[in-house]
């Protein structure tokens, strides 16, 4: 798990480590790449979450499988 994030990396902000481990799973299901990521207090708004760190390039992509499978990230930042 990283705390870092980097140039033309997406995150999508998911709440719990369970939720988060459970959509890396589906994304990489689909040959989406994606890291667990600890968000920070001043993202999410309400305290510490797990986010998604993920290529900008499949934002689309991401956003569509995670949306299938049921999914609601909180938000989305990058890009």
């Amino acid at each position: 798990m990283r705390n870092d994030f980097k140039s033309g990396e997406c995150v999508a902000i998911i709440g719990s480590m369970t939720q988060a481990m459970r959509a890396q799973s589906i994304l990489a299901s689909a040959a989406i790449r994606a890291s667990i990521v600890k968000a920070d207090s001043s993202k999410t708004g309400s305290g510490c979450a797990y986010a998604l760190s993920y290529s900008c390039e499949q934002d689309d992509n991401v956003r569509g499988v995670l949306y299938n499978a049921g999914i609601r990230p909180r938000n989305f930042y990058g890009g």
